[in-house]
């Protein structure tokens, strides 16, 4: 069944190539009796119009095999030849009122299902075949059953018809950029829409352009304005299919994008010239003048085709031919960059922003990747990163299409651009090893008080009330001595107070509760605590937790007793929720109330920087929030590398 699907799509795609070619072969020499002012000025601009448009769609319906793409092409094909200037003219012809017809009712159908479909030849919403369909059936049939009109006058019926047409299909692009698109559709729609507001404005000044003079010399202009603006429709397709490689077909696009605007411009200047001069001389040596246009284009051409071609390439490729530039915002980003974990992903989105790269990533050289862009591609080029000779990483990086391999020029750029990030990847290699050199320590020292805790709580402890016992009983059997009896006392009382300060010690090494009940025990005993008689408490805890590091363990604990004491203190809540959960490797300590929220224009208390002090010395972050609803949502990640 897709078979036949996709050979009927086939064929009817050839038809309506053929259909728009015998358009505009049968058209074109009627176009100048339709404007007898410009003859020449109307058939060379349409004429222009109508091959781009031809050359456009050869281009994409060769290269790709993309079903957008087969579509845009067809949809290209018929803008070229079966528009207004061609169908109106043949409709009145004998014999060619059908084909006339069916090429302008084609076209609007196609233009319309296009907005609906771009850019992932889906409708979207997908309800909108439906609509779109039955609107198509009614167009077609009006457009057919309609009686012949003078060029250029369709009655109101069409009107009306082609304006629901359009309105559905830009509120279902509208639909589709709100609700379902990604940021590479969002870009190919704007450069669409781009294409789209040009020609509307050209349509609007070159249609108030007469109006400017009343005698009618600038019809012609006019008309080449309307016509040649309308160029922007397929060329803004062609950079949308190019710059974010929607169907594949760079390298021919870029070349017929140069040279049709070269043809272009050139064109338009040799008639600009011709017919001014044919208006200033009346008709006198136009053999000479028509040389010298000539020679003059011809002199010109080189010179544009340079300007041209930079124009397109950095539209294309970004700032590869200006290696310069790429350096100085490789540098603004290393400048503007302060936090070391996002210095690598900055220089990737800026490589692949200047340079108009599918997909560009830094692996380090202990397996952290920074990658920007789509999905990993198998032909990836890979630079080896160094600094001083020593082997950091990788810079890995994906061409714009699979026809559109690294140049020269930009391996040369690459390889310049490799020295640079080498040391930024030398830098962050630096931060990373520190930071795992502080996690160590602070893990090591927390390890290291566990275990003073529990060989204070369960040695030394033990001894000192046992000695304790031991005074209370001599100082009892001591009944005839006196002074024996005093100094028992005062020794007994003494080491009470040793092992009161012993248990502030231990208390103050680790938390009891921690090793007593574990961590989730001991967090929901200390939220009921701080929060009895106070507000409403609710805890949400996993099922299970893994053995965690004790550093770990201390910081969750003191960073939710702090976070609870403010939220007594200072919120003003009525209810507070606390959420522990195993994310990413990572323990998420989460307090949660409805009071009245932090003022950002406050100054940072002690507790909220000690709070944030403990989650960063483990590699962490403490992050502190305002939800729409109001109140305060503080989110602490702890990493579990380590060993518990």
């Amino acid at each position: 069944m897709r078979r036949w699907i996709i050979r009927a799509g086939a064929a009817g795609g050839a038809l309506c190539a053929l259909l728009a070619a015998l358009l505009f072969a049968l058209g074109i020499p009627l176009v100048g009796a339709t404007h007898p002012s410009y003859p020449a000025l109307a058939t060379a601009t349409l004429t222009l119009f109508t091959l781009s448009c031809f050359l456009v769609a050869g281009v994409v319906a060769l290269r790709s095999r993309e079903p957008m793409a087969l579509y845009a092409a067809v949809m290209l094909t018929m803008l070229g030849g079966g528009g207004a200037p061609y169908t109106d003219t043949l409709a009145s012809q004998p014999g060619l009122y059908v084909p006339a017809r069916l090429g302008v009712a084609l076209l609007i159908v196609l233009v319309v299902g296009f907005l609906i479909l771009f850019p992932t030849a889906r409708p979207m919403p997908r309800w909108a075949a439906i609509p779109f369909a039955i609107w198509a059936a009614v167009l077609v049939v009006v457009v057919l059953t309609t009686p012949v009109y003078p060029p250029g006058n369709p009655p109101d019926v069409w009107g009306l018809l082609m304006l629901a047409g359009f309105v559905g299909g830009l509120l279902s692009q509208a639909w589709r950029w709100r609700a379902a698109s990604d940021t590479v559709a969002r870009a190919q729609t704007r450069w669409v829409l781009l294409g789209v507001a040009i020609a509307v404005v050209c349509t609007i000044a070159g249609s108030f352009l007469p109006a400017l003079e009343p005698s009618g010399g600038l019809a012609g202009l006019g008309f080449a304005v309307v016509t040649l603006g309308s160029l922007a429709v397929p060329v803004s397709i062609a950079v949308a299919v190019t710059r974010y490689r929607l169907w594949d077909v760079d390298v021919v696009i870029n070349r017929t994008a140069v040279y049709s605007a070269v043809v272009a411009t050139l064109a338009a200047l040799y008639l600009g010239m011709v017919l001014g001069a044919e208006a200033i001389l009346a008709g006198r040596g136009q053999t000479v003048l028509s040389l010298v246009a000539a020679g003059f284009v011809a002199a010109a051409f080189q010179p544009l085709r340079r300007a041209v071609q930079r124009l397109v390439n950095r539209l294309m490729y970004g700032d590869r031919d200006d290696p310069r530039s790429v350096l100085q915002r490789l540098g603004r980003a290393l400048d503007e960059t302060v936090a070391g974990g996002s210095v690598l992903p900055r220089i990737a989105r800026t490589v692949a922003a200047a340079l108009r790269l599918p997909h560009v990533a830094v692996t380090l050289r202990d397996g952290q990747r920074f990658a920007e862009g789509g999905a990993v591609h198998d032909d990836l080029l890979r630079l080896p990163l160094t600094y001083q000779g020593e082997h950091v990483g990788e810079l890995s990086l994906a061409p714009r299409g699979p026809h559109d391999p690294f140049t020269p020029r930009d391996l040369d750029v690459l390889r310049d651009l490799a020295v640079h990030i080498g040391a930024a990847a030398h830098a962050v290699l630096l931060g990373i090893e520190l930071r795992q050199s502080r996690e160590r320590l602070v893990n090591a020292r927390a390890e290291e008080r566990r275990r003073l805790r529990r060989d204070l709580h369960d040695g030394l402890g033990p001894q000192l009330v046992s000695l304790a016992l031991k005074l209370e009983a001599a100082r009892n059997r001591a009944d005839g001595a006196g002074d024996l009896r005093q100094t028992l006392g005062d020794l007994a009382g003494q080491t009470r107070g040793v092992i009161a300060d012993l248990r502030r010690v231990v208390y103050a090494l680790r938390p009891p509760a921690l090793d007593e009940v574990g961590l989730v025990a001991a967090l929901g005993q200390a939220g009921e605590a701080a929060t009895e008689g106070v507000l409403e408490f609710d805890f949400a805890q996993p099922e299970e937790l893994p053995p965690l590091p004790a550093a770990v363990e201390v910081a969750a604990y003191r960073i939710t007793q702090e976070a609870l004491t403010n939220v007594v203190r200072h919120a003003r809540a009525r209810r507070c929720m606390l959420r522990l959960a195993m994310e990413h490797d990572g323990l998420v300590v989460e307090v949660t109330d409805d009071g009245c929220g932090l003022d950002p224009g406050a100054p940072v208390g002690i507790g909220l920087s000690s709070m944030r002090e403990r989650a960063e010395e483990l590699g962490g972050r403490l992050d502190v929030l305002r939800p729409d609803g109001g109140g305060t949502r503080l989110v602490a990640t702890l990493p579990c590398s380590g060993e518990a």
